[in-house]
């Protein structure tokens, strides 16, 4: 693994500063974990970091969203991705064997409707290893039940910052950073140093077709 993959790994892994109503993917465990529950968040890690060193000589694009969501990267342990992706779009997202997390993937892996339009757009595109994909911030805000997604507060925004330098310094190239989502450029705008390359809807709440639309535009130049 490269080093600064595993710096990145052992920041992810330590959590936030204030982990209030935050899970973090990569230390804490879920009651929807596989057992032995301890085992799983380092299953997350191996993920990730797989997912990563896929992308570390390739990658051009950073498509930048909000933050994890309960179904997506709590379980895969992959910005924008849920265990249906880790099943049937694996030859996409690595190229090493993935891990499944939750106790009933086997029957019923876990799906994200986001995750699902982004990977659908990347396959599309021929050239999923050109893009890699992150958050504003990496860890996963819920709000009174932890099967809930939430905004991050502007402090949590502010906290996603210095995870996101140590993400860009794994990779070999200079990477254009498209917001997918108002949080997302906000923060580009935001963070120290911070520049948001183009604005891209976020497929969520309706956004489906103009997320797609945007993607074509600035990632494929296909629109």
């Amino acid at each position: 693994m490269a080093e600064p993959i595993a710096t990145l790994l052992d920041l992810l892994a330590q959590g936030p500063a204030d982990p209030q109503r935050v899970f973090n993917p990569w230390r804490d465990t879920d009651e929807r974990d596989a057992t032995p529950h301890r085992r799983m968040p380092q299953r997350r890690l191996d993920n990730l970091a797989a997912y990563l060193e896929a992308r570390r000589t390739s990658a051009r694009y950073v498509l930048m969203g909000e933050a994890p969501s309960h179904r997506g990267c709590r379980f895969s342990g992959i910005p924008f991705c849920s265990e249906h992706e880790l099943v049937h779009k694996a030859d996409l997202v690595a190229r090493k064997p993935l891990q499944l997390t939750s106790r009933d993937a086997a029957t019923k892996p876990f799906t994200e409707r986001s995750a699902a339009v982004i990977w659908g757009e990347l396959e599309h595109s021929g050239s999923p290893f050109d893009v890699v994909l992150w958050n504003t911030y990496p860890w996963h805000p819920y709000g009174d039940d932890v099967t809930s997604n939430r905004k991050p507060r502007p402090a949590e925004v502010r906290e996603g910052h210095a995870a996101f330098e140590a993400f860009q310094a794994c990779f070999t190239h200079p990477l254009r950073v498209l917001a997918v989502g108002k949080v997302a450029e906000l923060a580009l705008g935001q963070w120290p140093g911070g520049h948001c390359a183009g604005y891209i809807r976020h497929p969520a709440h309706g956004g489906e077709s103009l997320f797609r639309a945007g993607f074509r535009e600035l990632v494929t130049g296909s629109a």
